[in-house]
């Protein structure tokens, strides 16, 4: 299941991360058949000032507890299913997942 820490604020959350959570949820699921993937932070939380938290296009999700060999198999699986246009970042206790589409000069 996906669990919500308490005080997560979704209120404008933009499609592209609902997405990206499902595929990260995906993932998930198939590393630990049973237990909760917990997102952190959405629309809320500190972050700097131009944090892509605040539009609605990032997403933490906790990654206490978890083997590093896991983390890293589960962000390589994480970036593999989405686009370019997302940067997935190992934290040191968080994985962070950002819509950002690199813009086109042609």
């Amino acid at each position: 299941m996906i669990r919500y820490k308490p005080g997560v604020k979704v209120k404008g959350i933009q499609p592209e991360i609902v997405l990206a959570i499902q595929v990260a949820y995906s993932g998930y699921r198939d590393m630990y058949q049973s237990g909760d993937m917990v997102v952190t932070s959405v629309m809320d939380g500190v972050h700097s000032a131009n944090s892509l938290h605040y539009k609605g296009l990032a997403v933490d999700l906790r990654t206490r507890d978890m083997h590093l060999g896991d983390l890293e198999r589960w962000v390589g699986g994480i970036k593999e299913c989405l686009t370019d246009e997302y940067d997935v970042v190992l934290e040191s206790n968080h994985i962070h997942i950002e819509y950002q589409p690199k813009e086109s000069y042609t």
